[in-house]
């Protein structure tokens, strides 16, 4: 079952989608639903019977699976990068990525998205923790 359609992502996208672009955001938008079921499975939670069950979890969805979407489609290849440089002269190129997962065009939760969606993230943990020795550990009176 498809939750997001291409002329619903289309409507929101600043520019009309080409014939490739679409057919590709249809797959796209496949594969970011399957992430999203994927995801929420992992941790025992059902997609399908929480969309139509939890007020509010279907806007959700929805925005997620088309904010996954129209960064692959609109951004393509380059999501991702965080810098790149180039250089003609004896011909050096360099690039930067964000995060730990570079995109190469396909769709991908962030952090974000799963803390959106209830999901457990790959967060440090937080707390209070005692103050660690002072180095070296012995007494110097």
């Amino acid at each position: 079952m498809a939750y997001v359609t291409v002329e619903a992502l289309e409507a929101r996208l600043p520019r009309p989608l080409d014939l490739v672009e679409r057919g590709r955001a249809e797959t796209l938008l496949g594969d970011a639903e399957d992430r999203v079921r994927e995801e929420l499975g992992r941790v025992g939670r059902d997609l399908d019977s929480e969309y139509f069950s939890r007020p509010g979890f279907g806007y959700t969805v929805d925005r997620v699976i088309r904010e996954m979407v129209a960064a692959a489609v609109l951004i393509g290849v380059n999501a991702g990068y965080r810098s790149v440089a180039s250089t003609t002269g004896a011909e050096s190129d360099s690039a930067t990525f964000a995060g730990d997962n570079p995109g190469w065009g396909n769709v991908y939760l962030t952090e974000e998205h799963k803390r959106d969606l209830g999901l457990p993230g790959a967060a440090r943990p937080s707390g209070r923790f005692p103050m660690p020795w002072v180095w070296p550990e012995r007494d110097v009176w």
